[in-house]
């Protein structure tokens, strides 16, 4: 794990440096790597674009929260409305919530009409009760990357944070 760590402080560092970073060989790092692009843990490295900076300057995406409800409420109902609600292009995030079937996803675009097609293209969906949008105004934070800790059984899981009431 602590070379995706290096690796998400840097995407652009070398092999070398993750290697020197987390005192392992360049060869250990680099069958790593390969190992984690292949079980699909990597995905590739990508620019970092800050949504607050565009809106500084005044090219920010247009981003929504999206709530979206399936029909039916059991595993099989809401695995497959989020496998397709998945293949929409602008959606960045999918969230399965906890103690709900309600899916949450974050979707981006270019501009307001194409976020309201993508809207309404879930709404399209087979399974989909109901979808509702909420418009991000304002970035307060950005934090890319993941922090990335020991795994976890699923047994282990919580559903809910602690301290949170609801």
């Amino acid at each position: 794990m602590a070379i995706l760590a290096a690796l998400q402080d840097d995407g652009r560092a070398s092999l070398r440096r993750v290697a020197r970073t987390v005192g392992a060989s360049v060869t250990t790092v680099s069958s790593r790597v390969r190992n984690l692009e292949r079980t699909g843990i990597l995905q590739g490295f990508v620019p970092l674009v800050s949504v607050q900076r565009l809106a500084a300057v005044g090219r920010s995406p247009d981003c929504v929260v999206l709530y979206i409800l399936p029909s039916r409420a059991t595993p099989e109902g809401i695995a497959q409305v989020a496998r397709d609600v998945a293949r929409e292009p602008n959606v960045c995030y999918l969230f399965q919530l906890a103690d709900s079937s309600e899916l949450m996803a974050l979707a981006s675009s270019h501009s307001i009409p194409e976020t309201a097609r993508t809207v309404r293209a879930i709404g399209q969906v087979r399974g989909v009760r109901r979808v509702r949008s909420v418009p991000i105004l304002q970035v307060h934070k950005e934090r890319p990357g993941h922090p990335v800790g020991s795994p976890v059984l699923e047994s282990q899981r919580p559903t809910r944070l602690p301290g949170i009431v609801r």
